[in-house]
C-alpha cells in the first residue's frame, strides 16, 4: 500500500494507526514514511505492507497494489502510474472522480467528515487521515471496524472519541466508482528523461527558484494594507518566493509553498495572513 498527502495531512499517522489495526488482526506488518522537504504542504509518502508471514522487504513501495490518496487534492499522474492494473485507489473526495483507469476508484468525503467533527489542524483546516482509514478497513477488511477504532483509540489520546467517529463515517460513507462512458482516461506518467550536464565544478549552483515549489501549498499568504514593506518575510521565506519591489511586498506564488513562516516572523499585526488553497 502507497498512501500520499501533503504535510501536515497526518499521512504517516494513518499508516501507523492502519498497521497497528493489522498487526492487531494477526499480520505481519511494516510501515515506513518518505519525507521530501519537511515543511507543511510538502509532498510526503508512506508505505504499508501486510502479510501473513513475515515481511523480508525493507525498500520503499515502488509498484502498489492500494493506492491511498489522504490529501483532497487530485492525485498526481505520478501517483497514478504506481498502481499496478486491477488494484484499487481510494480518495479523499466528497463528489465523482470523473477518470477511470485499468483499476477500481473508491472514494470517501474525508475532510467534510472530519469537518463536521471538528478534526482540524492547527490552521483550522480537516483532518480527514482517520476517515480515510474506515474506508481502507471497509474495503479491505471488511470485519476489521473494531479493531480499527482500538488502533485509533490507542493513538488519539484526549482526540479519541471524535476520531472513533470519524472512521465509523469513513467506514459508513464510503462509495466504490463505477465507469461511465465520459470517464476521462487516466494515462500513466512518462518518465522523464535524463538530464545530460556539462560539470563543471562539483557543487550545485541551482537556487530554490529551480523547481515550481508552489504546486505543494495548501495555503497561502496575502498581504494587506498595514504592511510597512520591512521585508522581514523576505529575509526569512526558504523559496525567495517574496519581494520588495518600489517599495512594496510581492509575492511569486509561482514559489510560494505556503509554509507559514512569513505570517510567524511578520512584526507587524494584521500584515499577513494566510488562506487555504481550494483543491
Amino acid at each position: 500500500m502507497l498512501l500520499v498527502g501533503r504535510g501536515g495531512e497526518g499521512v504517516v499517522l494513518a499508516s501507523q494507526i492502519l498497521a497497528d489495526a493489522f498487526a492487531r488482526a494477526g499480520f505481519w506488518v511494516q510501515s515506513f514514511p518518505e519525507f521530501k522537504a519537511e515543511r507543511r504542504g510538502a509532498p510526503i509518502s508512506a508505505f504499508l505492507r501486510w502479510d501473513e508471514e513475515p515481511v523480508h522487504r525493507r525498500y520503499k513501495v515502488r509498484d502498489c497494489d492500494v493506492l491511498v490518496v489522504v490529501s483532497p487534492s487530485p492525485p498526481s499522474p505520478q501517483a497514478i502510474a504506481r498502481l499496478r492494473p486491477g488494484g484499487l485507489m481510494i480518495l479523499n473526495r466528497a463528489t465523482r472522480f470523473p477518470c477511470s483507469g485499468p483499476f477500481e476508484i473508491a472514494r470517501v468525503p474525508a475532510s467534510r467528515i472530519a469537518r463536521e467533527n471538528a478534526i482540524l489542524s492547527p490552521e483550522g483546516r480537516p483532518l480527514g487521515n482517520v476517515a480515510v482509514l474506515g474506508a481502507c478497513v471497509r474495503l479491505l477488511a471488511p470485519n476489521g471496524l473494531p479493531i480499527l477504532e482500538e488502533a485509533v483509540a490507542s493513538r488519539m489520546g484526549g482526540a479519541i472519541g471524535a476520531n472513533v467517529t470519524a472512521a465509523r463515517e469513513g467506514y459508513a460513507r464510503c462509495t466504490r466508482q463505477h465507469r461511465l462512458a465520459g470517464d476521462i482516461p487516466v494515462e500513466a506518467a512518462k518518465p522523464a528523461e535524463p538530464r545530460r550536464w556539462t560539470v563543471t565544478y562539483p557543487v550545485s549552483t541551482t537556487d530554490s527558484l529551480g523547481n515550481e515549489t508552489g504546486s505543494w501549498a495548501t495555503d497561502r499568504p496575502l498581504l494587506f494594507a498595514e504592511c510597512t514593506a520591512c521585508a522581514v518575510c523576505a529575509l526569512f521565506c526558504p523559496e525567495g518566493a517574496v519581494t520588495r519591489t518600489d517599495g512594496a511586498m510581492a509575492i511569486n506564488y509561482r514559489y510560494c509553498k505556503g509554509c507559514g513562516i512569513c505570517a510567524s516572523v511578520c512584526p507587524v499585526h494584521g500584515a499577513i495572513a494566510m488562506e487555504e488553497v481550494r483543491a
